[in-house]
């Protein structure tokens, strides 16, 4: 009797830690509540949004498509599928969100945070949230 709840104990465990890692890869990243609250010190100008465009289709189109939708040339084959920075804005994520993302990488996104200054992301930054906006 103590061996069956024992394990029926243990499968309840298994499914619920299935369920866990499933949910957490559907939804996303976790990010840590410090990085959700960083604000953006760079103004979003015309020029800060020209500059991120620039490095945008440098380092991240490929990927996340021209237009910002995930669906850029180098996407079908990755696991996770790129973020579209369209359908992102309708879940409200924080520019602090985007930074520790675009600094951090999670498989095959790779991490900026050497390749690109803490200014070049914040432009970046700046130009994603444009896909935000209807045109």
């Amino acid at each position: 009797m103590k061996s069956r709840i024992f394990y029926g104990l243990l499968g309840l465990s298994l499914m619920i830690v299935a369920a866990l890692v499933f949910a957490h890869e559907k939804t996303g990243w976790v990010v840590p509540e410090e990085a959700k609250k960083l604000k953006n010190p760079i103004k979003m100008t015309k020029a800060s949004i020209q500059r991120g465009k620039e490095i945008y289709e440098k380092k991240c189109a490929l990927c996340h498509g021209f237009e910002g939708d995930g669906k850029g040339p180098a996407a079908a084959g990755l696991n996770p599928k790129p973020t579209s920075f369209r359908e992102h804005h309708k879940i409200q994520v924080t520019d602090g969100e985007h930074f520790w993302r675009i600094s951090k990488g999670r498989g095959p996104m790779p991490s900026f945070e050497k390749d690109l200054t803490v200014e070049e992301r914040w432009h970046v930054i700046n130009y994603i949230n444009t896909f935000g906006k209807s045109k």
